[in-house]
């Protein structure tokens, strides 16, 4: 940096930037999941956009999904917090715990214990029947500005479901990938059963900036395009990995 005549006080300010830059920026990557309309059992639903936003800081990442909801994954903390912004609550689930189970134990009621009991095992039953293969291929290409390698993964649920994604991922992109895999994970993580399923998944390198899903259930066809948009060194909003003051510990699923 070329400082020769630069005034004291404007050098100051340089140095801040510069340290701040630093020390204290974060990964942002911003997304976009565009899923075509479809008809299920004669309900027709329109096509959709999300957009979701990830920060990834040292130790911590914060996934928003459009203004509704948020999940937080606290590495230092091993937690994850999933957060709902609309009705101002939160609900906070140990990294790897059974989902359903911790969502019981927060219940207040015996109703709502007795739900989650039922949907977990439901999802236990559901979780075996899931078949994922990871297919590494040769074929590279620019996807952006980023050097990609193409993967290709056939999903299954015995005759419930089927899907076929076309992903592209780069490594160009420098995020931790524990976190990378914390966040991308956390839900599945914590529903039990799919350590098979997770540990195909790790055949995937790097993160995923292009995936093009194409599924079959309920006798429809659907279509989803996920991909990143935009990514970014800056200082993630203040209090972004934190729980929102005035938001009450509940039901935030």
């Amino acid at each position: 940096m070329r400082t020769k005549g630069m005034k004291p006080a404007a050098m100051a300010v340089v140095m801040m930037l510069v340290a701040g830059t630093a020390l204290g920026a974060e990964i942002y990557i911003k997304q976009t999941r565009k899923t075509d309309p479809v008809t299920i059992m004669g309900q027709t639903q329109p096509e959709k956009t999300e957009t979701m936003v990830s920060w990834y800081g040292k130790d911590r990442v914060r996934v928003d999904t459009g203004e509704e909801t948020s999940i937080i994954v606290r590495g230092d903390k091993n937690v994850m917090y999933m957060i709902n912004h609309t009705e101002m609550t939160y609900g906070e689930i140990p990294v790897g715990a059974d989902f359903f189970g911790a969502i019981a134990g927060e219940a207040e009621d015996e109703e709502t214990k007795q739900a989650m009991d039922m949907a977990n095992q439901m999802a236990q039953s559901m979780m075996g029947s899931i078949q994922v293969k990871v297919t590494p291929t040769t074929e590279a290409k620019k996807v952006r500005n980023w050097n990609a390698r193409k993967y290709l993964i056939e999903m299954s649920m015995g005759s419930m479901m089927k899907a076929n994604s076309e992903a592209w991922a780069t490594e160009d992109i420098k995020v931790d990938p524990r976190l990378y895999y914390m966040a991308a994970n956390a839900m599945m993580a914590g529903m039990g059963g799919l350590e098979t399923l997770i540990k195909e998944m790790q055949k995937v390198k790097g993160i995923v900036v292009y995936q093009e899903t194409k599924s079959e259930a309920m006798g429809a066809t659907m279509r989803m395009v996920e991909e990143v948009v935009e990514v970014g060194e800056k200082a993630a909003p203040a209090g972004a990995f934190d729980i929102p003051k005035g938001y009450k510990k509940g039901n935030a699923y």
